[in-house]
């Protein structure tokens, strides 16, 4: 009977052990699969985290159009409140030019008053 037990006991164990690996190391997403759940303008994507709107655009995959205000490496700035990183840089981007970006939006930064995205991808 205790052998019985002990067998169980470890089952127990290994399928739990089983199980929480699985749920930590499981798959990322792919954003650029994803459908997204909102598209926007930049100046709007603001008014929404003002106004504390973020339930259906925080952590969610959206699409955000606007101009190109300044440039980095991995990253572009849509009109002055939009910061988006790729994860590979399109080659025929420059300033000024009016793009649409499916990303996921991670949050808004108070002290820059702009709105973060990462995972980005050119959809227009």
């Amino acid at each position: 009977m205790k052998k019985r037990s002990l067998l169980i006991a470890f089952l127990v164990i290994v399928a739990g052990a089983y199980t929480g690996y699985k749920y930590l190391y499981k798959s990322h997403r792919n954003i650029e699969a994803e459908t997204p759940s909102v598209n926007v303008e930049a100046t709007q994507l603001v008014a929404m985290f003002t106004a504390g709107e973020t339930q259906n655009i925080l952590n969610k995959t959206i699409i955000v159009s606007g101009t190109i205000t300044e440039m980095d490496v991995q990253s572009v700035i849509l009109d002055d409140v939009v910061h988006c990183v790729f994860e590979t840089f399109p080659k025929n981007l420059k300033q000024q030019d009016k793009v649409s970006i499916k990303g996921r939006c991670i949050g808004f930064d108070d002290l820059f008053e702009q709105a973060k995205l990462d995972q980005c991808s050119l959809t227009k």
